[in-house]
Protein backbone atom coordinates (compact mmCIF):
# COMPACT_ATOMS: atom_id res chain seq x y z
CA UNK A 1 0.00 0.00 0.00
CA UNK A 2 0.94 3.81 -0.63
CA UNK A 3 2.55 5.50 1.99
CA UNK A 4 1.01 9.05 1.10
CA UNK A 5 1.43 11.75 3.87
CA UNK A 6 -2.26 13.42 3.38
CA UNK A 7 -1.58 14.77 6.63
CA UNK A 8 1.68 16.80 5.22
CA UNK A 9 -0.31 18.38 2.15
CA UNK A 10 -2.69 19.27 4.77
CA UNK A 11 -0.57 21.14 7.39
CA UNK A 12 1.40 22.69 4.27
CA UNK A 13 -1.89 24.19 2.91
CA UNK A 14 -2.89 25.24 6.67
CA UNK A 15 0.53 26.52 6.62
CA UNK A 16 -0.43 28.93 3.48
CA UNK A 17 -3.58 30.11 4.58
CA UNK A 18 -2.66 30.72 8.36
CA UNK A 19 0.07 33.12 6.64
CA UNK A 20 -2.15 34.71 4.64
CA UNK A 21 -4.83 35.28 6.86
CA UNK A 22 -2.49 37.00 8.85
CA UNK A 23 -1.82 39.31 6.12
CA UNK A 24 -5.01 39.98 6.13
CA UNK A 25 -5.97 40.26 9.53
CA UNK A 26 -2.50 42.86 9.78
CA UNK A 27 -4.32 44.66 6.54
CA UNK A 28 -7.65 45.32 9.14
CA UNK A 29 -6.00 46.22 11.86
CA UNK A 30 -3.56 48.75 10.05
CA UNK A 31 -0.46 47.30 11.52
CA UNK A 32 0.60 46.86 7.63
CA UNK A 33 -0.42 50.14 5.76
CA UNK A 34 -0.84 49.70 1.86
CA UNK A 35 2.35 52.27 1.21
CA UNK A 36 4.44 50.35 3.15
CA UNK A 37 3.68 47.29 1.02
CA UNK A 38 6.58 48.15 -1.76
CA UNK A 39 9.26 48.37 1.20
CA UNK A 40 8.36 45.10 2.47
CA UNK A 41 8.02 43.52 -1.00
CA UNK A 42 11.79 45.00 -1.88
CA UNK A 43 13.20 43.46 1.54
CA UNK A 44 11.73 39.81 0.32
CA UNK A 45 12.77 40.04 -2.95
CA UNK A 46 16.33 41.82 -2.98
CA UNK A 47 16.85 39.86 0.70
CA UNK A 48 14.93 37.05 1.95
CA UNK A 49 14.32 35.52 -1.08
CA UNK A 50 17.47 35.57 -2.38
CA UNK A 51 19.06 34.07 0.65
CA UNK A 52 16.51 31.23 0.27
CA UNK A 53 17.78 30.01 -2.74
CA UNK A 54 20.94 30.10 -1.44
CA UNK A 55 20.66 28.39 0.89
CA UNK A 56 18.93 26.01 -1.08
CA UNK A 57 20.77 25.66 -4.64
CA UNK A 58 24.51 25.94 -3.22
CA UNK A 59 24.56 22.76 -1.40
CA UNK A 60 22.18 20.74 -3.71
CA UNK A 61 23.23 17.52 -4.72
CA UNK A 62 21.21 17.01 -7.62
CA UNK A 63 22.92 19.91 -9.08
CA UNK A 64 26.48 18.99 -8.20
CA UNK A 65 26.10 15.61 -9.56
CA UNK A 66 24.12 16.37 -12.83
CA UNK A 67 25.02 20.13 -14.52
CA UNK A 68 22.84 19.63 -17.17
CA UNK A 69 20.13 19.43 -14.65
CA UNK A 70 20.18 22.99 -14.56
CA UNK A 71 19.30 23.85 -18.25
CA UNK A 72 16.72 21.16 -17.77
CA UNK A 73 14.87 22.70 -14.86
CA UNK A 74 15.20 26.40 -16.71
CA UNK A 75 13.52 25.12 -19.95
CA UNK A 76 10.90 22.96 -18.04
CA UNK A 77 10.13 26.33 -16.04
CA UNK A 78 10.20 28.17 -19.07
CA UNK A 79 7.90 25.76 -21.06
CA UNK A 80 5.49 25.47 -17.94
CA UNK A 81 4.51 29.12 -17.93
CA UNK A 82 4.43 28.66 -21.93
CA UNK A 83 2.19 26.22 -22.11
CA UNK A 84 -0.13 27.98 -19.35
CA UNK A 85 -0.31 31.30 -21.84
CA UNK A 86 -0.82 29.25 -25.18
CA UNK A 87 -3.89 26.80 -23.13
CA UNK A 88 -5.81 29.87 -21.79
CA UNK A 89 -5.68 31.54 -25.22
CA UNK A 90 -7.49 28.86 -26.92
CA UNK A 91 -9.88 28.81 -23.58
CA UNK A 92 -10.00 32.39 -23.88
CA UNK A 93 -12.56 31.69 -26.74
CA UNK A 94 -15.23 30.74 -24.65
CA UNK A 95 -15.67 33.51 -22.96
CA UNK A 96 -17.29 36.93 -24.77
CA UNK A 97 -14.95 39.68 -23.93
CA UNK A 98 -15.52 43.14 -24.01
CA UNK A 99 -12.66 44.26 -24.95
CA UNK A 100 -9.06 43.14 -26.37
CA UNK A 101 -7.23 44.25 -22.91
CA UNK A 102 -9.62 41.97 -21.09
CA UNK A 103 -8.96 39.26 -23.54
CA UNK A 104 -5.17 39.42 -23.40
CA UNK A 105 -5.36 40.04 -19.51
CA UNK A 106 -7.21 36.30 -19.43
CA UNK A 107 -4.85 34.77 -21.12
CA UNK A 108 -1.84 36.28 -19.09
CA UNK A 109 -3.52 35.94 -16.17
CA UNK A 110 -4.55 32.56 -15.97
CA UNK A 111 -1.02 31.04 -17.74
CA UNK A 112 0.67 31.74 -14.74
CA UNK A 113 0.00 29.29 -11.63
CA UNK A 114 1.69 30.83 -8.40
CA UNK A 115 4.91 29.22 -8.71
CA UNK A 116 6.51 30.24 -5.36
CA UNK A 117 4.89 31.45 -2.25
CA UNK A 118 1.85 28.40 -2.54
CA UNK A 119 4.20 25.82 -4.17
CA UNK A 120 6.96 26.70 -1.49
CA UNK A 121 5.39 25.50 1.62
CA UNK A 122 4.53 22.55 -0.21
CA UNK A 123 7.23 21.63 -1.82
CA UNK A 124 9.12 22.33 1.50
CA UNK A 125 7.19 19.74 3.61
CA UNK A 126 6.24 17.04 1.24
CA UNK A 127 9.63 16.31 -0.65
CA UNK A 128 13.22 15.96 0.11
CA UNK A 129 15.74 18.60 0.32
CA UNK A 130 17.08 18.88 -2.73
CA UNK A 131 13.08 19.30 -4.94
CA UNK A 132 13.17 22.31 -2.89
CA UNK A 133 16.59 23.30 -4.57
CA UNK A 134 15.30 22.16 -7.92
CA UNK A 135 11.80 24.25 -7.43
CA UNK A 136 14.34 27.32 -6.56
CA UNK A 137 15.82 26.87 -10.04
CA UNK A 138 12.68 25.77 -12.08
CA UNK A 139 11.36 29.24 -10.54
CA UNK A 140 13.70 31.39 -12.48
CA UNK A 141 12.59 29.54 -15.77
CA UNK A 142 8.79 30.84 -14.85
CA UNK A 143 10.14 34.34 -14.50
CA UNK A 144 12.02 34.48 -17.66
CA UNK A 145 9.19 33.27 -19.53
CA UNK A 146 6.92 36.02 -18.21
CA UNK A 147 9.24 38.30 -18.95
CA UNK A 148 8.88 37.23 -22.20
CA UNK A 149 5.99 35.00 -23.80
CA UNK A 150 4.02 36.59 -21.23
CA UNK A 151 4.26 39.94 -21.98
CA UNK A 152 3.82 38.86 -25.55
CA UNK A 153 0.50 37.76 -25.00
CA UNK A 154 -0.93 40.41 -22.58
CA UNK A 155 0.17 43.29 -24.92
CA UNK A 156 -0.52 41.18 -28.06
CA UNK A 157 2.95 41.86 -29.49
CA UNK A 158 3.31 45.34 -29.17
CA UNK A 159 5.71 46.04 -26.48
CA UNK A 160 9.25 45.42 -26.71
CA UNK A 161 10.83 42.31 -24.11
CA UNK A 162 11.64 42.93 -20.74
CA UNK A 163 14.79 41.52 -20.67
CA UNK A 164 15.76 43.86 -18.73
CA UNK A 165 13.82 42.44 -15.95
CA UNK A 166 15.22 38.93 -16.35
CA UNK A 167 17.95 40.58 -14.30
CA UNK A 168 16.41 40.44 -11.01
CA UNK A 169 17.95 39.19 -7.67
CA UNK A 170 16.58 36.11 -7.19
CA UNK A 171 18.26 35.24 -10.73
CA UNK A 172 21.49 36.54 -9.45
CA UNK A 173 21.07 34.80 -6.52
CA UNK A 174 20.60 31.20 -8.52
CA UNK A 175 23.96 32.36 -10.57
CA UNK A 176 25.92 32.47 -7.31
CA UNK A 177 24.59 29.73 -5.59
CA UNK A 178 24.87 27.57 -8.93
CA UNK A 179 28.95 28.46 -9.15
CA UNK A 180 29.11 27.97 -5.40
CA UNK A 181 28.16 24.69 -5.82
CA UNK A 182 30.08 23.58 -8.96
CA UNK A 183 33.11 25.06 -7.45
CA UNK A 184 32.77 23.42 -4.41
CA UNK A 185 33.53 26.59 -2.62
CA UNK A 186 29.87 25.85 -0.43
CA UNK A 187 31.23 23.32 1.61
CA UNK A 188 34.13 25.63 2.61
CA UNK A 189 31.55 28.48 4.26
CA UNK A 190 31.86 29.31 7.79
CA UNK A 191 29.20 27.06 9.43
CA UNK A 192 28.25 30.59 11.17
CA UNK A 193 27.43 32.22 7.44
CA UNK A 194 25.59 29.11 6.28
CA UNK A 195 23.26 29.23 9.51
CA UNK A 196 22.58 33.48 9.07
CA UNK A 197 21.83 32.96 5.03
CA UNK A 198 19.36 29.70 5.81
CA UNK A 199 17.96 31.55 9.28
CA UNK A 200 17.05 35.05 6.97
CA UNK A 201 15.89 32.49 4.00
CA UNK A 202 12.90 31.18 6.17
CA UNK A 203 11.37 34.68 6.45
CA UNK A 204 10.75 34.72 2.50
CA UNK A 205 7.55 31.98 3.06
CA UNK A 206 6.02 34.03 5.61
CA UNK A 207 6.36 37.83 4.72
CA UNK A 208 5.78 36.91 1.07
CA UNK A 209 2.63 34.74 2.01
CA UNK A 210 1.51 37.94 4.35
CA UNK A 211 1.64 40.08 1.55
CA UNK A 212 -0.18 37.70 -0.62
CA UNK A 213 -2.71 37.96 2.23
CA UNK A 214 -2.92 41.58 2.78
CA UNK A 215 -3.16 42.60 -1.14
CA UNK A 216 -5.99 39.55 -1.56
CA UNK A 217 -8.05 41.81 1.86
CA UNK A 218 -7.79 45.09 -0.44
CA UNK A 219 -9.18 43.72 -3.27
CA UNK A 220 -11.74 41.29 -1.83
CA UNK A 221 -14.45 44.01 -2.22
CA UNK A 222 -14.11 44.11 -5.52
CA UNK A 223 -15.20 40.73 -6.29
CA UNK A 224 -18.29 40.06 -8.54
CA UNK A 225 -18.72 36.61 -9.39
CA UNK A 226 -22.04 36.87 -10.54
CA UNK A 227 -20.88 39.44 -13.01
CA UNK A 228 -17.75 37.57 -14.14
CA UNK A 229 -19.35 34.12 -13.70
CA UNK A 230 -18.42 32.76 -17.25
CA UNK A 231 -14.76 34.42 -16.97
CA UNK A 232 -14.26 32.62 -13.50
CA UNK A 233 -15.60 29.25 -14.40
CA UNK A 234 -13.37 29.12 -17.67
CA UNK A 235 -10.64 30.76 -15.65
CA UNK A 236 -10.56 27.82 -13.23
CA UNK A 237 -11.73 25.27 -15.34
CA UNK A 238 -8.36 26.28 -17.71
CA UNK A 239 -5.73 26.82 -14.47
CA UNK A 240 -7.15 24.05 -12.03
CA UNK A 241 -8.20 21.16 -13.82
CA UNK A 242 -6.63 21.20 -17.74
CA UNK A 243 -3.10 22.48 -16.89
CA UNK A 244 -2.85 20.53 -14.28
CA UNK A 245 -3.85 17.41 -16.34
CA UNK A 246 -0.70 19.07 -18.81
CA UNK A 247 1.61 19.20 -15.64
CA UNK A 248 1.11 15.54 -14.45
CA UNK A 249 0.84 14.02 -17.85
CA UNK A 250 4.26 15.36 -18.20
CA UNK A 251 5.71 14.33 -14.63
CA UNK A 252 4.69 10.86 -15.92
CA UNK A 253 5.35 10.37 -19.32
CA UNK A 254 8.45 12.80 -20.19
CA UNK A 255 12.11 11.41 -19.20
CA UNK A 256 13.14 13.63 -16.20
CA UNK A 257 14.86 13.30 -12.90
CA UNK A 258 12.40 12.56 -9.76
CA UNK A 259 13.06 15.97 -8.25
CA UNK A 260 11.89 17.69 -11.44
CA UNK A 261 8.66 15.04 -11.99
CA UNK A 262 7.77 16.10 -7.90
CA UNK A 263 8.40 20.41 -9.10
CA UNK A 264 5.66 19.51 -12.02
CA UNK A 265 3.24 17.80 -9.48
CA UNK A 266 3.79 20.95 -6.87
CA UNK A 267 2.73 23.83 -9.58
CA UNK A 268 0.59 21.76 -11.98
CA UNK A 269 -2.11 21.90 -8.36
CA UNK A 270 -1.54 26.00 -7.85
CA UNK A 271 -3.94 28.82 -8.60
CA UNK A 272 -3.34 31.78 -10.23
CA UNK A 273 -0.64 34.15 -9.28
CA UNK A 274 -0.89 37.24 -7.66
CA UNK A 275 1.87 38.81 -9.20
CA UNK A 276 -0.37 39.71 -12.99
CA UNK A 277 -2.61 42.13 -10.73
CA UNK A 278 0.51 44.33 -10.91
CA UNK A 279 1.65 43.72 -14.39
CA UNK A 280 -1.68 44.21 -15.80
CA UNK A 281 -1.64 47.87 -14.44
CA UNK A 282 1.63 48.44 -15.96
CA UNK A 283 0.81 47.50 -19.39
CA UNK A 284 -2.58 49.03 -19.67
CA UNK A 285 -4.24 45.13 -19.42
CA UNK A 286 -7.53 45.14 -17.10
CA UNK A 287 -6.73 44.76 -13.04
CA UNK A 288 -10.07 43.87 -12.59
CA UNK A 289 -9.75 41.13 -14.93
CA UNK A 290 -6.71 39.64 -13.32
CA UNK A 291 -8.36 40.29 -9.67
CA UNK A 292 -12.00 38.19 -10.66
CA UNK A 293 -9.17 35.17 -12.03
CA UNK A 294 -6.50 35.37 -9.23
CA UNK A 295 -9.20 35.38 -6.37
CA UNK A 296 -11.51 32.64 -8.01
CA UNK A 297 -8.75 30.22 -8.17
CA UNK A 298 -7.05 30.96 -5.18
CA UNK A 299 -10.30 30.44 -2.97
CA UNK A 300 -10.69 26.60 -4.76
CA UNK A 301 -7.44 25.94 -4.82
CA UNK A 302 -7.99 24.90 -0.93
CA UNK A 303 -9.89 21.94 -2.49
CA UNK A 304 -7.82 21.17 -5.57
CA UNK A 305 -4.06 21.35 -4.17
CA UNK A 306 -4.27 18.01 -2.17
CA UNK A 307 -6.39 16.35 -4.78
CA UNK A 308 -3.79 16.82 -7.78
CA UNK A 309 -0.80 16.94 -5.45
CA UNK A 310 -2.01 13.53 -4.62
CA UNK A 311 -2.51 12.29 -7.57
CA UNK A 312 0.65 13.52 -8.92
CA UNK A 313 2.64 11.68 -6.22
CA UNK A 314 0.25 8.56 -6.93
CA UNK A 315 0.98 8.47 -10.52
CA UNK A 316 4.29 9.48 -11.35
CA UNK A 317 5.66 7.29 -8.43
CA UNK A 318 7.41 9.86 -6.04
CA UNK A 319 7.40 7.88 -2.87
CA UNK A 320 10.96 7.60 -2.73
CA UNK A 321 11.27 11.45 -2.52
CA UNK A 322 8.77 11.57 0.16
CA UNK A 323 9.69 13.53 3.65
CA UNK A 324 7.68 10.07 5.39
CA UNK A 325 10.46 9.79 8.44
CA UNK A 326 10.36 13.59 9.18
CA UNK A 327 8.00 14.62 11.95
Amino acid sequence: MLDIPFTKVLLALLVIVGWAVAGMLVRFFGLLKEEWDGKLLRLVIWCFYPCLILRNVMENQAIAEQPSLLVQVLLFGFAALALGQVVASITARWVPFANRRQRNTFIFTTGIFNYGYFAFPIAESLFKEDTFGILLIFVVGVEAAIWSVGVLFLTAGSEKLALKRLLNPPVLAVILAVTLNWSGAAANLPEQTSSLIGGIGKLAIPFGLILIGATLFDNLKALDLRKHLRLVGVACLTRQFLLPLFFILAAVKLPMPLELKAVLVVEAAMPCGIFPIVIAKHYNGSPNTALQIILSTTFLSGLMIPIWVLAGVYFADLQPLLNIAKP
